[in-house]
């Protein structure tokens, strides 16, 4: 066997132990098709319940991209999580919530964000995978091992999916794989996946359209990169084979309804950080 398989076994088991949160949060399903389903799903606790009966109706997210891989998380009744903060991230915003998917400086400054919150990191000091199964109020974090690179012994990822309601958000961080057989099971029913398109620390552009065909998400969101013509580059690497819709805004409301019926891309324009200090003092001007 090769080191390449058995590193993806290793790979494929710690996604398996993870299973029942994901199982729970966006293939509630396929907890009744394993004959220890039950189990799983009474394992998980306020997890399980969350997703039978989700305690908001409004099902909707909001969502305001910071440049390179950090967004805003809110929910229809104003719950903030904050995913991989960088140091672009708007002084004084506050968050119920921050998910790290690595060590990195541009994915891990916590300290700008305000409001005491929680912080969920991905992976631990010595780059290993860290389980996160948390319900903060009225959305549902879980994140699945992954890494950086095909050594899964080595520097670590981890990819962070978020429900609230009818959604499901899948952030994959600084993936540098292909997803796993289990890895594609659990995320098969994510709505918005964001992907980093930069090309150089991550999966060149060719790998990364084999992972969205694994996934087949309504919306694609590119993110990790600092060069706006980066995201051009990669739009025209797409040469048409799916939909790319520019928005005028990098921040962006989600609903089921305006769903796409087949993957596309929305490039969100980058953040100017001089436009912002103007522009975006806080959460208040979302409302």
């Amino acid at each position: 066997m090769s080191k390449h398989h058995m590193t993806g076994l290793v790979l494929g088991l710690a996604v398996w132990l993870s299973a029942q949160a994901a199982f729970a949060i966006c293939n509630p399903n396929l907890v009744r098709s394993f004959d220890s389903g039950l189990n799983l799903a009474r394992s998980i606790g306020p997890l399980a319940s969350a997703s039978a009966k989700p305690d908001v109706g409004l099902g909707q997210y909001q969502l305001r991209w910071f440049g390179h891989s950090s967004f805003a998380i809110r929910s229809g009744t104003g719950t903030r999580v904050v995913a991989d903060p960088n140091f672009d991230v708007t002084p004084g915003i506050t968050a119920d919530a921050v998910t790290v998917s690595n060590g990195h400086y541009t994915h891990n400054n916590v300290e700008a964000v305000r409001g005491n919150p929680l912080v969920l990191r991905g992976i631990t000091l010595d780059q290993r995978w860290q389980p996160v199964r948390r319900k903060v109020k009225d959305i549902v974090v879980v994140n699945l091992p992954s890494a950086r690179n095909y050594d899964f012994t080595r520097i670590a990822n981890s990819i962070f999916v978020f429900e609230m309601g009818s959604l499901c958000l899948a952030h994959l961080g600084n993936i540098g794989h292909l997803l796993t057989e289990k890895q594609q099971q659990l995320l098969r029913r994510v709505d918005v996946m964001m992907i980093p398109i930069d090309a150089r620390n991550n999966l060149g552009f060719s790998d990364l359209v084999k992972v969205i065909e694994q996934v087949k998400p309504p919306i694609v969101l590119p993110m990790h990169y600092d060069d706006p013509a980066q995201a051009e580059y990669f739009a025209s690497f797409l040469d048409g084979r799916y939909p790319v819709a520019r928005q005028p805004d990098s921040r962006l409301v989600l609903t089921r309804r305006m769903l796409p019926k087949k993957t596309e891309f929305f490039i969100l324009p980058h953040p100017n950080p001089y436009a912002r200090s103007r522009r975006w003092g806080g959460w208040d001007d979302d409302r």
